[in-house]
């Protein structure tokens, strides 16, 4: 996606140096279509994290409702239990945004 000749454009732009009416337009085409790649992929990682996120949240309710039981503790048990309820929430609503 990157073009030379606008990477030296823009720097030209970024220093004050003066440039062509339709160079410059071209330039800030091409910065908006720079931003959105840059917008795509940061949400793209960050719809990971929260799926990895979700995926933790899940093994350690898990291990809650464990060891909860094994102890004798309906406490944690029940926190083990809640956190389980809402990392699946999370999941399906994580897929539901992506199969949109």
């Amino acid at each position: 996606m990157r073009d030379g000749k606008l990477e030296f454009l823009s720097d030209e732009v970024r220093k004050g140096n003066p440039i062509g009416l339709k160079e410059a337009m071209e330039v800030v085409e091409y910065q908006a279509q720079l931003k959105k790649l840059r917008e795509k992929r940061s949400e793209s990682r960050f719809r990971m994290v929260k799926g990895l996120a979700a995926n933790l949240v899940c093994v350690i309710g898990g291990m809650a409702l464990v060891l909860g039981e094994i102890d004798d503790a309906p406490g944690l048990g029940g926190i083990g239990l809640i956190l389980i309820i809402s990392s699946m929430y999370l999941s399906s609503k994580l897929l539901y945004d992506i199969n949109k």
